[in-house]
């Protein structure tokens, strides 16, 4: 998988888990994939119980039991792609229905020089958004607008073009540099001149509990269509 592939796996791991859902991500890959991981954490700054003995049948059956009794803990198993793979051959019961969820497979060396906070919360949203039946299918990631902001096309982090939303990413920076500022209440304007509703949401929020974000963009969805 690629970086972003990766990313969007482990928010889905996030969201499945806010939900109520016990969820084990089972890293299957080198360390390059586990220190991706750990960077997403640190991102979202949850505290995660990791599983990476060399027994690996030990390590699912403890780290499926504490999903199973605590289902909104973040917890995750690193072995080897070739430990998984040889643990699930022939297995079909409820610890392999578990890892089968959970598993995410680098299949080539996942190296990355900085996970981006910002970047990451895009992709994380839009994971989210896809995985929600409301907003599933309608957003697309980093579209252009045909009208110039600044010297190039104004690009919005997340767009539905059809029910005319654009959601915006916003990092800490936005609101202390106060050129950034500024600069987002002109972008603010342009895009409402195109028609838009523009719905913003810091990336802190984002990686913690998108939730609240997913239900402000509902409530804008629901005005386009015309629903109470």
């Amino acid at each position: 998988m690629e970086v972003e592939q990766l990313l969007r796996r482990f928010a889905r791991d996030q969201w499945v888990r806010l939900h109520g859902t016990p969820r084990v991500t089972v890293l299957a890959g080198d360390d390059q994939l586990l220190a991706l991981y750990r960077s997403w954490l640190a991102i979202t700054d949850a505290k995660v119980a990791f599983f990476n003995s060399a027994d690996v049948e030990r390590s699912i059956r403890d780290a499926c039991a504490l999903a199973s009794n605590a289902p909104s803990e973040t917890v995750a198993v690193h072995a080897s792609r070739q430990a998984i793979e040889a643990w699930r051959a022939g297995r079909s019961d409820r610890l392999a229905a578990m890892v089968t969820e959970g598993v995410v497979v680098a299949t080539q060396s996942t190296s990355f020089a900085h996970l981006d906070a910002r970047s990451a919360a895009e992709l994380a949203f839009f994971e989210v958004l896809e995985a929600t039946p409301a907003t599933a299918g309608r957003f697309q990631l980093n579209e252009s607008l045909s009208v110039r902001f600044g010297s190039k096309a104004c690009e919005v982090d997340l767009l539905s073009r059809g029910d005319r939303i654009a959601i915006e990413i916003d990092g800490f920076h936005h609101f202390t540099d106060p050129e950034n500022y500024r600069r987002d209440r002109r972008k603010d304007l342009l895009m409402q001149q195109q028609g838009l509703i523009v719905v913003r949401v810091l990336a802190e929020d984002v990686m913690a509990d998108p939730r609240p974000g997913i239900n402000l963009v509902i409530q804008a969805l629901a005005s386009r269509l015309g629903k109470p």
